[in-house]
């Protein structure tokens, strides 16, 4: 739709009749080139503002002002992503940047609270104001400075051998997993598959790095990566602690499962990754199992349904990202199917056929024979050229007295491309590993950090701007676009609020997430407190910026909705353009029958609440999977034009909800995603540029202002 001529007389009313308050009040007012009224972005087009009111016309004004001409979120990504670093959680680097945001928000003068437990209790430590603890962790994990390299010697035959650096590697280990003491430096051994490969080797083992071969359909072996080795390599030494030396007790394979194994083509993994579904299928309705992707591993399926004459299998996976829904068909011996994946990130296809499932062999397992001679530790191969870190499973429960001693590295496929191409010809291969991991026992106290600008009427009710401050610490990554982005996002919104001197009449409380890459721990905490204290019904909206450093592109949401989010976004389009796009950095709102958001982020934890929890759509043409914790999450991929736009769309958009006339609607029971949880897209954002429908004709930016000499 198009604005009618009385819709802009007004709306150019409203923006004169600020920009004349700020020019009273000392603001330099630049002229406009031809003073275009601002708009509304609906649906993809251009749209008369709603008559919904909002926040004071001057402070809106101001806000602009100070994000547009005066912003310094480039100043708080810097120093989160340069000075701190990745920020595991947990981890001392973690803490350290708790701390700091808090010190930000006091020295601009918000409010902060003066709790220090997971209850929201009082502290008498001053230290911990503004830091609201939700757990105790036993153990903490940093991680040091880590290098791997492939070596060889310069005069192999010296007493002392001199070695020169083939290759630095890129690679990772998962956090709280073991490092090393001091660069270890040994050659390179294929893990072997059978027992003549074994004997082959087992001479060589000792003290050696294991490369192991990766992931490859109908392979018997290791189903999973780093994390699902160090479970088996636990369960072991668990049953080696206990004196058993053979698997003579292993349970026999249940007759009714029938086992798929196939590949995957599309979405986010090469295309020929492995696929292995084992299924029951004896009582149709009530299907249980197991599906493997790309050799990682083994989820279970849930709410799985076959219909025997479709052939129609039907389940999801659920894990801490989202949950996945699939149809498969299954009939007679093959498997087909596919997922149209969220966020126009393609389709993944699914081909299999069925085979026999191996009773297990009594006696040790291949991986239980090479772990016996005491390798130095394991390479495994990543898909792609990037390593994506995690975490090790059971880290919230670790024993400081019984940490797992397996080193396990991964490492990009042109790392180990280039060892195994070696090895092959015959070549000898030597790597040398050196990681600094440092462990501390606890009790250590996780944070999540809170501060707010009082509300003037209505205090009690609340509009929550946030951001997760943890991230991965892989080697190489600063934890820049997550989250150090979505983190400095929302001290830059509090900053121009309180730089503006904005007064809002409902409380716009900012909150720095933790524990959220290890199953939105921090924010599930807090909202379950919020429950407790009956404040869940006095939330308004909670919006999250987790998406990268493309620019905070528009809201889903219900109908209902509309009008409220449609005017508090408004003011932000036609004001930031980017020259690099050639376009204005709008903000779409767009509605959807059922309030689905991308799940997987601090905003899910609300939403199971059915509080209304927001995730930005990030647009633009920054890569998110390129970042999305791998090696390459560093500050050089912030993209300053979008985090101006982000900072300042957070800040103007809390400002107006927290001036509305009510609490934003909420969606009704149908509205919401079956159940009340999450969202319904699944998954990240791809990241992909252009998801932003199109804006039709970029118009003209409306008056700019700045800020007079000496501050406001």
């Amino acid at each position: 739709m198009s604005l009618c001529t009385c819709d802009r007389v007004a709306a150019r009313a409203v923006a004169v009749s600020a920009l004349s308050l700020l020019a009273m009040a000392g603001w330099a007012v630049e002229p406009g080139a031809d003073g275009t009224a601002p708009y509304a972005m609906i649906d993809g087009e251009k749209a008369a503002i709603p008559d919904v009111p909002m926040g004071d016309p001057a402070t809106i004004a101001k806000i602009i002002a100070e994000g547009k001409n005066n912003n310094h979120v480039m100043d708080w990504i810097t120093y989160i992503s340069n000075d701190i670093g990745p920020r595991l959680t947990g981890s001392s680097n973690a803490e350290k940047a708790n701390k700091w945001c808090r010190d930000q928000f006091e020295k601009w003068g918000l409010t902060i609270p003066p709790f220090g437990g997971a209850t929201g209790q009082t502290s008498g430590d001053h230290e911990l104001r503004g830091l609201w603890q939700w757990k105790d962790i036993p153990v903490r994990f940093d991680r040091g400075p880590s290098t791997g390299k492939v070596v060889a010697t310069r005069n192999p035959n010296a007493e002392k051998p001199e070695y020169r650096t083939v290759r630095d590697m890129e690679f990772t280990t998962l956090a709280w997993s073991a490092g090393t003491d001091g660069p270890v430096r040994a050659p390179v051994v294929k893990m072997p598959e059978n027992d003549e490969q074994f004997e082959a080797a087992k001479d060589k083992m000792k003290g050696a790095w294991v490369l192991v071969k990766p992931p490859q359909a109908g392979r018997r072996g290791v189903i999973g990566g780093a994390s699902a080795r160090m479970s088996l390599f636990a369960d072991i030494r668990k049953k080696w602690k206990g004196g058993k030396t053979d698997d003579a007790a292993a349970p026999a394979v249940d007759k009714d499962m029938i086992r798929y194994e196939g590949t995957v083509a599309g979405g986010p993994m090469p295309d020929g990754m492995p696929l292995t579904l084992d299924v029951k299928l004896t009582d149709p309705k009530a299907v249980t199992g197991t599906i493997s992707l790309g050799g990682f591993r083994n989820t279970e399926i849930k709410e799985g349904t076959f219909d025997p004459a479709t052939k129609e299998l039907k389940f999801k996976t659920e894990s801490p990202r989202g949950e996945r829904e699939y149809i498969l068909t299954l009939d007679g011996d093959t498997l087909k199917g596919k997922t149209v994946l969220p966020d126009n990130a393609g389709t993944m296809t699914y081909e299999g056929k069925k085979t026999a499932i191996e009773e297990p062999k009594k006696g040790p397992t291949m991986e239980e024979r090479v772990l016996a001679l005491q390798p130095a530790g394991w390479i495994l191969p990543s898909s792609s050229e990037l390593v994506l870190t995690g975490g090790a499973p059971g880290w919230d429960k670790l024993d400081m007295d019984n940490l797992s001693p397996d080193v396990i590295v991964t490492v990009r496929k042109s790392d180990y491309d280039c060892m195994n191409s070696s090895i092959a010809d015959g070549v000898p291969v030597e790597a040398e590993f050196d990681l600094k991991h440092t462990f501390t026992k606890g009790p250590i106290p996780v944070y999540d950090t809170i501060a707010e600008i009082k509300g003037t009427e209505k205090p009690d009710e609340v509009i929550i701007v946030s951001g997760h401050l943890d991230s991965w610490n892989g080697p190489g990554s600063q934890g820049t676009t997550d989250n150090g982005t979505g983190s400095a996002v929302t001290l830059e919104a509090a900053r121009i609020l309180a730089a503006t001197n904005a007064k809002p009449k409902r409380t716009i409380r900012f909150i720095l997430w933790t524990g959220e890459e290890q199953g939105l721990l921090g924010s599930v905490a807090y909202v379950k407190y919020l429950k407790e204290q009956d404040q869940l019904g006095k939330i308004s909206a909670v919006l999250v910026d987790d998406g990268g450093t493309n620019w905070e592109g528009g809201l889903p949401c219900v109908e209902s909705q509309v009008p409220y989010l449609a005017a508090a976004t408004a003011p932000v389009n036609g004001v930031f353009y980017s020259e690099a796009d050639k376009k204005f950095l709008d903000v779409n709102i767009h509605k959807q029958k059922v309030f689905n958001q991308v799940q997987g982020s601090d905003h899910n934890s609300f939403m199971r609440e059915k509080v209304p929890g927001f995730f930005w759509d990030e647009t633009g043409r920054a890569d998110y999977n390129h970042t999305h914790h791998t090696q390459y999450d560093r500050l050089d991929q912030a993209i300053p034009e979008y985090l101006k736009q982000s900072a300042t769309c957070a800040a103007v958009t809390a400002y107006n909800l927290a001036c509305a006339p009510d609490l934003l609607p909420r969606p009704t029971d149908d509205e919401w995603p079956r159940g009340g949880r999450g969202g319904g897209r699944g998954g990240r954002p791809g990241g992909a540029p252009g998801q932003q429908p199109p804006s039709g004709d970029a118009p003209t930016p409306p008056p700019g202002v700045t800020p007079p000499a000496g501050g406001n």
